[in-house]
């Protein structure tokens, strides 16, 4: 009887002859039918062990044999320490920064890594470039689709205390909560001024009883940074009565002086308010009333009397004149703004979504950004920012400039790190890729919350 050693056997032998019968036609062949690939596999091993160890060899005794980085417009990287040269008439001279590279060679270089041996042999030159330019640079649309917000600090950095600072927010996001269009709030100036904000714009109180009588509460002190951002509308002042304290007509039966204020009161009706002026009653809305009666002048229309409206009755409304002057001036809301107070932990902000868009002004949490230090080749301001958020990648080439007016001169190339950089011509912002054609219009006051960093000069950066 077989054993399975033998039945294991005698099926290799039979698989053996079928492999010999189908590769050589001969199942009786001394020959193993795969020696000839066992033949070539182990020659060509050793053929490429041989070449690989000549390679190393080679490379051991000559190193740094690389020469691609020696191709014109090439900024080389050396690959251990990360150093950066260009090749200058045979010498290899550290750049400071990617943004001087591209102003040297005209444009944005390619990047070569190349080893420290195969830079070894080279002559080293003095470094080249502008010190604080930037070493990255965003993406010609890096702007699109940005909004960009000044938004008032508090005193520890915090929202909602009294602004010592600015923080610029230039984001994607979707922004603040707007204010209602009918509310507003008071904030004060460093030097003393104060100021009414509603509707996206900044009205000075020309006196300091103007915000009691209007209803606003003590005015928390803004940074002049932030007060720019926002467009002037028309000061919130006295208004000017003429003869005010002359004798009027009799109404009623009593004397009258110009400058009395006079209401109306008719059953199922609001209640409708008259200042007396020479030329007969003017309406006027609760922000002129409020005006009038708060104003100490208004006195000199009360000398026997506490200053207050007096009773009109519809017969005296009926038959004294009526004036055409509006006692309140153009552009002023006719009833005060609803004070208003950003939520715990907001703050207010100026918010354009786009940079020469209209402002809108919003509460919003206040995100942790960059707080730029007093680095030397940076110029700071008392309008500049005390902390910037950019979004990572966002910037670009801005030109400076009022909306609706013609575009100005000045260049600037703003990047993630918060600062904007002048550019000294056409060339140099062609050179740093960007075209001026791309340039997107900013508000003196919006640049001016960005620290400025060194002129983006070729010139400068060739020496």
């Amino acid at each position: 009887m077989q054993s399975r050693r033998d039945q294991a056997q005698a099926q290799s032998y039979m698989v053996g002859r079928l492999t010999a019968a189908l590769v050589m036609g001969e199942p009786e062949a001394l020959e193993n039918p795969h020696r000839r690939m066992l033949t070539g596999i182990l020659a060509g091993l050793l053929i490429g062990c041989l070449v690989t160890g000549g390679f190393v060899v080679y490379g051991l005794l000559r190193p740094g044999g690389a020469t691609g980085w020696q191709k014109p417009g090439t900024l080389i990287a050396e690959k251990e320490s990360g150093g950066r040269f260009i090749l200058v008439d045979g010498q290899l001279r550290p750049v400071h920064n990617y943004a001087s590279a591209a102003l040297i060679f005209g444009g944005r270089p390619a990047v070569v890594r190349a080893s420290a041996a195969s830079l070894n042999e080279v002559p080293r030159g003095l470094p080249l470039g502008i010190v604080g330019a930037p070493d990255s640079l965003p993406p010609v649309d890096g702007l699109a689709g940005i909004s960009w917000s000044a938004c008032a600090l508090g005193r520890a950095g915090g929202a909602g205390s009294p602004g010592t600072g600015t923080m610029l927010i230039l984001s994607a996001d979707d922004g603040g909560t707007p204010v209602r269009a009918d509310a507003g709030f008071t904030v004060a100036a460093p030097d003393g001024r104060t100021f009414l904000v509603t509707e996206g714009r900044r009205m000075a109180l020309t006196e300091p009883w103007i915000p009691r009588v209007l209803g606003y509460p003590a005015a928390p002190t803004i940074a002049p940074g932030w007060l720019d951002q926002l467009p002037a509308g028309p000061d919130v002042k006295p208004i000017v009565v003429a003869d005010r304290g002359e004798p009027g007509p009799v109404v009623d039966g009593r004397p009258t002086r110009i400058g009395q204020v006079f209401v109306a009161r008719v059953v199922g009706t609001p209640d409708r308010y008259f200042v007396l002026q020479r030329d007969g009653l003017s309406a006027a809305g609760e922000t002129a009333v409020a005006l009038l009666l708060g104003d100490p002048a208004t006195s000199a229309a009360y000398p026997d009397e506490p200053v207050r409206p007096r009773e009109l009755t519809a017969g005296a409304l009926a038959a004294l004149p009526v004036s055409n002057r509006d006692p309140l001036p153009a552009g002023l809301p006719t009833r005060p703004p609803v004070p208003v107070t950003p939520p715990t932990g907001q703050t207010w902000c100026a918010e354009r979504h786009t940079p020469d868009g209209p402002v809108t002004v919003t509460t919003r949490p206040v995100p942790n950004g960059i707080v730029p230090g007093d680095t030397p080749g940076f110029d700071r301001t008392a309008h500049t920012a005390v902390a910037v958020w950019v979004d990572p990648g966002t910037g670009g080439l801005v030109r400076q400039g009022r909306p609706g007016q013609a575009n100005g001169t000045s260049f600037f190339l703003v990047t993630d790190a918060g600062v904007k950089y002048p550019i000294a011509s056409a060339d140099a912002a062609e050179a740093l890729g960007y075209p001026l054609a791309a340039a997107r219009t900013v508000p003196a006051p919006l640049l001016a919350l960005l620290a400025t960093g060194p002129l983006l000069d070729p010139a400068a950066a060739r020496r």
